[in-house]
């Protein structure tokens, strides 16, 4: 197991005893997800993570998720479902529980991604990458918190080269931005420095020119 791995575990156990759930330990399934998924995609950083997480539904009866990811305005429940337990076995009713759980979690403002224990061990590359899609998309609605038909022209902007970070690991450099939006390469970095002063960015300085900029609500960019 890696050690970031392990400290994340010890850490949930002794939580669990601290605060007498009666959920403390993690399956084979939530230890391969950490190990062989949110690790390597996130370089066995866990701010954020939590494993196990309490929520009341919406009448007031208690859940756990297997995981959450609480950060910058993101909220994000990851679930990993068994076959036997979720599919084959399950009666009617719980099915219908199982359902009406997640409405609930959808009705709270979460952002819901599943996934099997199958996927999970047979094919963590396909789970990294709609993880990483999975938060891309949360933190691009994040930023939208006006309608489209208010928002001004600067925030649309924003929202578009933000979702364009997203999708190259939260780096972009100014030819990067000019090529996807046909600007030039000036109006380019006048966008890039306009954001940082924002907070949305940090440039990452090379020589006299700054050529990277990096986004800072980024689970990678955050720590690097």
């Amino acid at each position: 197991m890696h050690p970031q791995v392990q400290q994340f575990v010890e850490q949930f156990q002794r939580e669990a005893i601290q605060n007498g759930s009666f959920r403390q330990k993690l399956g084979r399934a939530e230890l391969l997800f950490l190990e062989e998924i949110w690790g390597p995609e996130f370089q066995y950083k866990f701010e954020g993570l939590k494993a196990e997480y309490p929520f009341k539904d919406l009448k007031g009866g208690q859940r756990f998720a297997d995981f959450v990811y609480i950060r910058n305005g993101l909220r994000l429940v990851i679930e990993i479902d068994g076959f036997t337990t979720h599919a084959r076995d399950i009666s009617p009713a719980d099915f219908d529980d199982h359902l009406a759980r997640q409405n609930d979690l959808m009705l709270s403002r979460w952002l819901v991604l599943r996934f099997s224990a199958h996927q999970v061990e047979r094919r963590p590359h396909v789970c990294r990458r709609q993880l990483k899609q999975a938060i891309g998309h949360g933190y691009s609605l994040t930023q939208s918190d006006l309608a489209p038909e208010d928002a001004n022209m600067w925030k649309l902007r924003k929202q578009l080269v933000i979702q364009l970070a997203l999708r190259q690991q939260g780096k972009l450099r100014p030819w990067e931005v000019a090529s996807a939006f046909r600007i030039s390469s000036r109006s380019a970095s006048k966008w890039l420095k306009r954001f940082s002063t924002e907070g949305d960015f940090s440039p990452a300085a090379e020589g006299v020119r700054t050529k990277l900029y990096r986004l800072n609500h980024y689970p990678d960019s955050q720590h690097s």
